[in-house]
């Protein structure tokens, strides 16, 4: 069996377990909360901060999103998209808001956060996606680098839309794959 270990947003050292900081560079959501500050306005399932996505594209993802979110209701799939994280990375700034945002519930927390979130950095042309502690063990860090691989040619070719819409496909066959194996596994 392979374990894919998660790493620190920051540094990128492996983490074994959620710890109340990186072991090697000490980060904590304490400090990330000093860098970012308050946490920002969102909507359901897409925010677009940077405003660039059109209304038609905006509604046509939260659609994909939402239908991602009746096939697995114990999983939220939220994406926000922002001109520019000052301060930091895109990969700090969404793991900061994934533990911060609840954006699914107050509840969803530690092992029974089942959430997945996209962060987009126009500027910086950087993405990062991060999933609750409950799905690290179906979504490792391999698929994750697979789904954004997936979602590169529409980023690249500036095509947000596209992109999003290709990662969001990409984890929903893999959630597929993971709930066939939790089933045969009972």
């Amino acid at each position: 069996m392979v374990v894919d270990l998660m790493k620190c947003p920051s540094c990128q050292s492996p983490l074994a377990a959620p710890a109340p900081q990186c072991p090697a560079c000490q980060l904590t959501l304490r400090r990330l909360d000093l860098k970012f500050g308050a946490v920002p306005r969102h909507a359901g399932f897409l925010t677009d901060r940077s405003e660039t996505l059109p209304m038609r594209s905006i509604k046509e993802l939260r659609v994909l999103l939402s239908l991602y979110n009746q096939k697995f209701p114990q999983s939220l799939f939220s994406v926000f998209v922002v001109d520019c994280v000052t301060n930091g990375s895109i990969a700090e700034y969404t793991f900061w808001l994934g533990n911060r945002a609840r954006f699914s519930s107050l509840s969803a927390v530690g092992g029974k956060n089942f959430d997945v979130l996209l962060g987009l950095d126009l500027q910086a042309n950087t993405a990062a996606l991060q999933v609750g502690y409950g799905l690290e063990k179906h979504l490792t860090e391999r698929i994750l680098k697979r789904a954004l691989a997936q979602a590169a040619s529409g980023f690249h070719a500036g095509d947000i839309a596209r992109g999003i819409r290709d990662c969001v496909l990409f984890v929903t066959a893999q959630m597929r794959i993971a709930a066939r194996k939790a089933e045969s596994s009972e």
